[in-house]
């Protein structure tokens, strides 16, 4: 009985100096046991998701800019839509005319309501034309181009998020 004492003395004694010596170790020596006892694909290095975020901005914001000044906009005022290839068009005047109606009854009616219902008619009526006045025309360039482009849109929109949602991992 007394030797088997001893021997588990012994034994406690030896795992507190362990865990003694393993305290003392400076962090480096920690890492580097703690690399070599781990596998080559569990290895990561430490990831930066601030510096992530940030390079996903900037490509994210040179796509986007890449993209936007590879298109030419024209601009023809009152053109609608075209059926069968055929533009029609709409005097630019004619706009106007359900705007000014809606400002003259919000001076002569008493219910004010009527008068900014026509009035916000006559806003999108003319937004409306804006809108369907506007061409666009991209510039030549090559499919590679077109790929880097929206490539950089993509692995910043990807970098972005990471960065964003990197709680939820």
């Amino acid at each position: 009985m007394d030797e088997i004492e001893r021997k588990l003395k012994k034994l406690e004694e030896e795992m507190q100096q362990e865990q003694a010596g393993k305290q003392s170790e400076p962090d480096g020596k920690k890492a580097r046991k703690a690399k070599g006892s781990s596998s080559a694909a569990a290895e990561k290095k430490p990831s930066h998701p601030l510096a992530e975020f940030l390079i996903g901005l900037v490509l994210l914001g040179a796509g986007v800019y890449w993209v936007l000044n590879s298109f030419v906009v024209t601009f023809s005022w009152g053109s609608l839509w075209g059926s069968f290839g055929m533009s029609t068009s709409v005097a630019t005047g004619l706009m106007l005319v359900p705007l000014l109606i809606g400002i003259g009854l919000l001076f002569f009616m008493d219910h004010k309501w009527v008068g900014w219902v026509v009035v916000a008619i006559g806003i999108l009526a003319i937004l409306v034309t804006l809108l369907t006045s506007v061409r666009f025309r991209p510039l030549s360039a090559s499919l590679w181009q077109y790929v880097v482009m929206f490539g950089m849109i993509a692995a910043g929109v990807g970098l972005v998020a990471r960065g964003l949602l990197r709680h939820w991992d």
